[in-house]
């Protein structure tokens, strides 16, 4: 079995339907909400950034 990697520019019309067609074939897996919600907030800069692990288990008191 083979590995492609393909980019695809969703902006455009076609590249819809490819991924609509690939989606409908379960080549491509859906999201879940929680997955969505999180990209969502990673888009809308809800994130904390740490340099370091010090800071991120700092971060979480």
């Amino acid at each position: 079995m083979a590995t492609y990697t393909i980019t695809i520019d969703e902006r455009t019309k076609s590249g819809k339907r490819v991924v609509d067609y690939l989606k409908s074939h379960g080549i491509i897996e859906v999201p879940n909400e929680t997955t969505r919600k999180a990209l969502r907030e990673i888009k809308e800069g809800k994130v904390t950034r740490c340099k370091t692990i010090e800071e991120f288990i700092e971060s979480l008191k």
